[in-house]
C-alpha cells in the first residue's frame, strides 16, 4: 500500500470552509459521491477549532440520536447525558440551544440517513436554526454522499432548509494534477498507468504501491479476491441501488464503448424511454456523465454517455468479465486480457489527462476545453471522425485542435497532416484562427511543423505536472 498518506490538496475546498468560518454563524452544505474524501476534509478543517463531528448511520432515529448523544456528552463533559441519551433529533437541537455555542461548529455527516429515519428532520432543523442556533453563533455543516438526496432535501427549493445555507460545495474526485502528489518521484508514464486504474478517489489511490508495476498493482489491489477494491464496485452499486442488475449491465456496456442511447438500448434490451431513467440515476450517483461535441448547442442524438471514474472503467473492462476465474484465483485470462488491452485502455485515459493539462497551459488562453466528433460526406458516403482535444476561445475567435498518441517515436509531421485534414472538414472551425497540439510519449520528424503547432512529449508533460512549463513550440 502507498505510504504517502498525508492529506493531499483540496486547497480550494478548504479555503471555502475557512471563508465560511469567517462568518459569525454559517450553514454550509458539502456533498459528493462515496469515498471522495468529504469526511477527511471536514476533519482537516476542524483542526484547532471548537468542533463536533456527528456521523449518521442507516438506523432508526432513536439509535442515531443515541450515538449523537454520546458525542455531545464527550464534547460538553456531560456525564448525565452519557447515562440518559436524548430520544429524538428535536431534543438534541433543544439541548444544543441551551449551550454556549459561539464559535462552535457541528458537522452532521451522511445527513440523508438521518432524513431517511425521520422525514421531518429538515423542518426540525430549520425551526431550531431560525429560532435559536443561528443567533447563538453555532455553525453547521451538512454532509452527504447521496447527491440526489442532498440536492433535494437540503439544496432544493421545496426543502425547508432552502435559503438557509451560506454556501455549498460539491466535492469532485481528484484530477490528475492532484493524483501525482501522491507519487512525487514517479515517472510520468507510470503515473498515467496508475491513474488509469484508480482514478481520483483518495481511498483507491492509497491502495496503490509505488514500487510495483501497473500489472502488479492491478492484481494486488483490484483483481485478487479478498482485496478491498475487488468487490468495491459491486458493494457501492448494491448499496445505492435496489435492483442493480440493469445498472451493472449499463455500466458494463458503457465501459466497453457502447455510449449512445441507441447502442445501449440494443445491447441490454431495454426501451429507450425506460433507459433514460436508469441513466439519470447513474448520473445522479456521479458514476456516469453525458458528453457532447464541444460546439453542440443542445443535447440530443449527439449525446454520449461515459463512466466518470477510472476505477469503475478498469473494473468493468478487466475484472467483471472474468469474475468466475478470479474468484478461483485463476489469473491466466486476466493476464492475457491485460497484456492485449491495457495499453489501448491507457491511451484513452491519456486523452483525458491531456485535456486536463491543456486546460492549465493553453496556447489560446482562457478557453473551453473538450472533445469533438461529427461526420462529413465523401464520395456520397457519410464518414465519422473524432478529434481528441478541442479548445474554443470565443472572444478571440481561436480554436485549438489536438491529437493524442500513447506511443513512442510518433511521426509528428504525419500526425499533424492528418489532424489538419480533419479540421478542414469541420464547417464551424472555418471562422476561427486554428492552432494545433500533438501529444505523445515522444516524437520524430519534429521540424517544419509551423508556429501554429505545439508538441507535448512526456518530458514536457512531466515539467507541467511538477510545476515548470515545459511545452516547446516546433
Amino acid at each position: 500500500m502507498n505510504k504517502f498518506i498525508h492529506f493531499v490538496n483540496r486547497k480550494r475546498e478548504l479555503e471555502f470552509l475557512e471563508n465560511q468560518f469567517g462568518k459569525k454563524s454559517f450553514f454550509a452544505v458539502l456533498y459528493g459521491r462515496r469515498r471522495v474524501g468529504k469526511s477527511e476534509m471536514i476533519k482537516q478543517f476542524f483542526k484547532g477549532k471548537k468542533a463536533l463531528y456527528l456521523l449518521a448511520t442507516q438506523e432508526v432515529e432513536k439509535e442515531i440520536v443515541n450515538s449523537f448523544s454520546m458525542e455531545l456528552a464527550r464534547h460538553f463533559g456531560d456525564s448525565t447525558l452519557e447515562i440518559s441519551p436524548l430520544g429524538s433529533f428535536s431534543q438534541l437541537l433543544e439541548y444544543l440551544g441551551k449551550k454556549q455555542l459561539e464559535g462552535t461548529i457541528v458537522a452532521i455527516d451522511e445527513f440523508p440517513y438521518l432524513v431517511d429515519a425521520n422525514k421531518s428532520v429538515p423542518s426540525i432543523l430549520q425551526k431550531h436554526w431560525d429560532m435559536t442556533l443561528k443567533e447563538k453563533g453555532l455553525s453547521i455543516i451538512l454532509c452527504g454522499s447521496s447527491i440526489g438526496a442532498m440536492e433535494t432535501e437540503v439544496l432544493g427549493r421545496k426543502s425547508p432548509l432552502y435559503g438557509r445555507r451560506t454556501g455549498q460545495w460539491k466535492l469532485e474526485p481528484l484530477g490528475f494534477f492532484e493524483f501525482v502528489k501522491f507519487f512525487p518521484k514517479m515517472q510520468f508514464e507510470r503515473l498515467v498507468e496508475l491513474y488509469s486504474i484508480s482514478g481520483g478517489i483518495p481511498l483507491y489511490i492509497l491502495e496503490l504501491d509505488a514500487n510495483k508495476s501497473a500489472y502488479e498493482n492491478a492484481v494486488g489491489t483490484i483483481a485478487a479476491r479478498g482485496c478491498m477494491l475487488y468487490a468495491e464496485a459491486e458493494i457501492l452499486l448494491k448499496e445505492e441501488l435496489r435492483e442493480p442488475k440493469t445498472y451493472f449491465s449499463l455500466m458494463k456496456e458503457i465501459a466497453a464503448g457502447r455510449t449512445t442511447p441507441n447502442e445501449l438500448s440494443t445491447a441490454i434490451g431495454v426501451e429507450r424511454t425506460s433507459l433514460v431513467r436508469y441513466l439519470d440515476t447513474l448520473i445522479e450517483l456521479d458514476l456516469v456523465r453525458t458528453i457532447c461535441p464541444i460546439n453542440a448547442k443542445e443535447r440530443g442524438k449527439i449525446t454520449r454517455y461515459e463512466l466518470k471514474d477510472n476505477y469503475f472503467l478498469f473494473w468493468f473492462n478487466f475484472v467483471y468479465p472474468l469474475r468466475q476465474e478470479l474468484d478461483s484465483f485463476e489469473f491466466g485470462g486476466f493476464k492475457k486480457n491485460f497484456d492485449v488491452k491495457f495499453n489501448p485502455y491507457v491511451g484513452k485515459r491519456f486523452e483525458t489527462v491531456c485535456r486536463e493539462l491543456i486546460s492549465m497551459k493553453n496556447p489560446i488562453g482562457n478557453a473551453k476545453i473538450g472533445t469533438w466528433w461529427g461526420a462529413y460526406r465523401e464520395d456520397g458516403k457519410r464518414k465519422a471522425m473524432e478529434i481528441d482535444v478541442v479548445g474554443v476561445n470565443e472572444e478571440k475567435k481561436e480554436a485549438l485542435f489536438g491529437e493524442c498518441k500513447w506511443s513512442q517515436e510518433v511521426d509528428a509531421q504525419e500526425l499533424l497532416g492528418k489532424l489538419k485534414e480533419k479540421c478542414a472538414k469541420i464547417e464551424w472551425s472555418k471562422g476561427y484562427k486554428c492552432k494545433y497540439a500533438l501529444f505523445a510519449k515522444s516524437f520524430r520528424k519534429k521540424d517544419a511543423l509551423g508556429v501554429d503547432t505545439v508538441l507535448f512529449e512526456i518530458k514536457d508533460l512531466e515539467k507541467m505536472v511538477f510545476g515548470t512549463t515545459g511545452a516547446h513550440g516546433a
